[in-house]
Order: structure tokens, then C-alpha cells, then sequence
């Protein structure tokens, strides 16, 4: 009976949380890469979903999708221009520290974690040297958003990251911005 009583008075108390524990966000922006020596840095459209779980009221963990969309433009050479149709996909996972502000209507955040990485050229052609490639690698960001209902369910917020991602051959490295709405449950 004791042991009972034990579980029972546990468990409770961890269903009677405050605050909303899953959280999913939708994010768009725009990338750039970062460190490019010989030529201009690339830029793309980027789109994104993550969930996220909050294991205390200061700390989560989250996992995601982001895509970049056409990250390098189209190669030309004497015999013609090449457009690969490219993009990087980058499934970022790891944890973040929120710091609620002003009655809990106000967070910054900030966080990281691990990486994987995966380039993608849908139309190959070896005389560009155009290939497909994964890699791991780590992410950081950080982030700051306001509710937009007393309820604290419907947020807004922006969020500056930095992607970077190790393979064979490459060192990729993109600074990305969004805009990020997210829906807490």
C-alpha cells in the first residue's frame, strides 16, 4: 500500500505542470553560407518544422527538419549552364535553456546539438562535379518570441542559427534566419 501511495503522489505532481510540454513550430527564411573563399557566399530559401518537448520549465529538447532550397546557383562553362536543382536537408536535434520574461508572455532562448546533413543534386552531371553528400555535424541558436494569446499556446518569434556539417569532401557552413510561429500543447 505505502508503495502505491508512493507512486501515485509521484505521478501526479508531474501531470500538474503550468506549463505547455510539446511545442511544434513552423520556420522560413533565408540562408547564407558562411566562410566561402573564392566566390560570393550562396544564399536559399529555408523552410522547417521542429517538435519540441519541455522536460523542465527552463529546459527542452527538440528535433527537426530544415531544408534549403536551391542553395548554389546555376554553373556555367564554355559548353553551357548547369542547374543541379539542389538542396541540403538538415536534421538538426538537441536542447535549448528558455528564460521566460515579463509574466511568462516574453522567452529568449538559446540552444544546440547535433547534426545530420544531407545534399542533394537531382539533376547530376560530372562534368560540374555536382554529387550528392550526408555528413554530421552540430548546430547552435538561439531565439526570442512572444505569445499571442493569453493562454500562452500561440507563439511568434525569430531565430538566428548556425549550421555546421563535416563529410568526406566538404565543410559546410550556413547562418540562417526564420520566422517561426509555433503552436504549445
Amino acid at each position: 500500500m505505502r508503495f502505491f501511495f508512493l507512486l501515485c503522489s509521484s505521478v501526479v505532481p508531474a501531470h500538474a505542470q503550468s506549463f505547455p510540454r510539446n511545442e511544434i513550430t513552423f520556420s522560413g527564411g533565408q540562408s547564407w553560407e558562411v566562410f566561402k573563399t573564392f566566390t560570393e557566399s550562396d544564399t536559399a530559401v529555408s523552410l522547417g518544422g521542429t517538435y519540441g518537448y519541455r522536460l523542465l520549465k527552463n529546459v527542452a529538447v527538440d528535433a527537426g527538419v530544415f531544408v534549403a532550397l536551391n542553395p548554389t546557383p546555376p554553373a556555367c562553362a564554355s559548353f553551357g549552364c548547369f542547374n543541379g536543382d539542389n538542396r541540403f536537408t538538415w536534421v538538426p536535434f538537441g536542447a535549448k535553456f528558455i528564460l521566460p520574461l515579463k509574466q511568462d508572455r516574453y522567452e529568449l532562448s538559446a540552444g544546440g546539438g547535433g547534426l545530420w546533413e544531407h545534399y542533394t543534386v537531382n539533376n547530376p552531371n560530372s562534368a560540374f562535379g555536382a554529387s550528392t553528400y550526408s555528413g554530421w555535424g552540430g548546430y547552435f541558436k538561439i531565439s526570442a518570441g512572444v505569445a499571442l494569446d493569453r493562454g500562452r499556446h500561440f507563439w511568434i518569434s525569430g531565430t538566428p542559427r548556425w549550421v555546421l556539417a563535416n563529410t568526406a569532401n566538404h565543410r559546410d557552413r550556413w547562418f540562417m534566419i526564420t520566422g517561426d510561429v509555433s503552436f504549445r500543447f
